[in-house]
This record gives structure tokens, sequence and C-alpha cells, in this order.
């Protein structure tokens, strides 16, 4: 992982496509503060959402940042990145509801969503996001209880971002609460074993 190779990357790109760092941040949305930080290269774990609106800003691929930030190379220009993992990659982006540690009432129904992103170039078609949890939970946690061990993801064209729902039940005792997850195709095989599950964390309360 380089934050210099991606500094270097994004100067060359602002200088190729004649962008200022305030035009750059009033296109992206993204603050001068943090266009400056990854120009310095002080950004050790840049958000993947910070990429893919810094990757269009400079007309490039989302997963081309990606490239660049992990490897120092970027594949759109004579590299041997592989054509399996253009065709099938996927981000993580945001907790869209109930973010790590948000509280819960013991026994309470909720809705998890989870905002990804298709950084591939293959259309996901016929996949399912699927509740992964292990006979025993993690020290000191308990397990959420998914309403459906599986739940679909709508069709997503590359470069899409889609929106993946599934409904859980917290425990009755108060305490930490997880649920894993993992994107699977229809035969339930799992389309990125070498990526981390998606997972759900609250804190269970048996406050009213």
């Amino acid at each position: 992982m380089s934050s210099a190779d991606l500094a270097g990357y994004i100067r060359k790109r602002l200088k190729t496509l004649g962008l200022t760092t305030v035009a750059a941040a009033e296109h992206s949305g993204i603050s001068r503060q943090t266009w400056h930080k990854l120009l310095r290269a002080e950004v050790d774990e840049a958000r993947l959402s910070t990429l893919v609106k810094v990757a269009g800003t400079l007309d490039t691929h989302p997963l081309n940042m990606l490239r660049v930030y992990f490897h120092g190379k970027d594949f759109t220009h004579g590299s041997n990145f592989s054509s399996t993992a253009r065709k099938l990659a996927s981000g993580f982006i945001a907790d869209v509801t109930y973010p790590d540690n948000t509280e819960v009432r013991a026994g309470q129904e909720f809705e998890k969503i989870w905002e990804v992103v298709n950084l591939g170039t293959e259309t996901w078609r016929n996949w399912f996001l699927q509740c992964v949890d292990e006979n025993e939970p993690p020290a000191g946690q308990q397990f959420l209880s998914p309403v459906h061990q599986r739940v679909p993801i709508i069709e997503t064209l590359p470069g899409e971002h889609t929106r993946i729902r599934a409904r859980m039940r917290a425990p009755a005792t108060a305490g930490t609460a997880v649920s894993r997850w993992q994107i699977v195709n229809d035969k339930g095989e799992a389309v990125f074993p070498e990526l981390s599950s998606l997972y759900c964390m609250v804190n269970v309360s048996q406050s009213a």
C-alpha cells in the first residue's frame, strides 16, 4: 500500500486535466484539506468512498485508483492486472444504517443496509448476500438472528453503487451482537472469498 504512489498519480492526472486543487475540491465535494493531504501522501488509510470520488474527478475508473494505491501501478497503461480481477471486483462504501456500535433494544428487529460498489467490468447478476455466522460467536459477543439467511442483490452494472438490505433481530441479552455476511452466487459459492465479510455490530440494551 503506498500513499506516495497515489499522490504521484493524482498530481499527474490533475496536471493532465488542467485542474487546480480548488477546482478538484469543488467538483468532487471533497475538502481541499483532504486533497492536499492526498497530494502530500499523508493519508495512510484513505476511505474507499473518498477514492471513488477522487477517481470520478480525475476521469479514471475507481478500480484504477485502488490499483495504484495498493500496487503502485496504473492497469490502464500497460499493467498486467489480471482480466479476472477486472471482471469481478467489489468495494465497500458505507454503513447506511446501524453503523458499528449503534444501540438497539433487546429483541428489536431492524434493517441493516450496506452500500457497495461494482468495481469490476461485469454486471452482478443473480447474486445474494448470505449470512455466514459460525456455530459460536466471537468471545464476549452474541449473534444477531437474521430474518432471512439469504437476501437478493439487485442487478448492478459496472461502476454502479447498490444498497443491500438484511433484516435482523437482536438477542434478548444485553451486550455486543454481531452478524457476518458474504456475497454469493446462485449456487451459494462465495464470489469474493478473499475479501472480508460485510458485518453488522450493535450494542444491545435492555432499556425500553
